[in-house]
């Protein structure tokens, strides 16, 4: 079994799309079937949700916004 990382998107209707490359590379074509490990999930976050009330009171907002930004890593 090979192992292969990839970081995607899931679409509207819960689909992720394999790369060209990838397909070509492994001879993947329509209806074959692949095995999916589920390591980490990254949930989307809301910038506004998340920032809501951040800045209150704090002085300079965008340097404020890059130190306290729940998106940095």
């Amino acid at each position: 079994m090979t192992e292969v990382e990839i970081i995607g998107e899931i679409d509207a209707k819960g689909r992720m799309t394999l790369t060209k490359e990838l397909r070509e590379r492994y001879g993947l074509k329509p209806k074959d079937r692949v095995r999916l490990k589920l390591i980490e999930a990254m949930p989307r976050k809301s910038f506004l949700k998340e920032c809501t009330g951040l800045l209150e009171g704090e002085g300079d907002a965008v340097k404020l916004l890059h130190k306290k930004s729940p998106f940095r890593f």
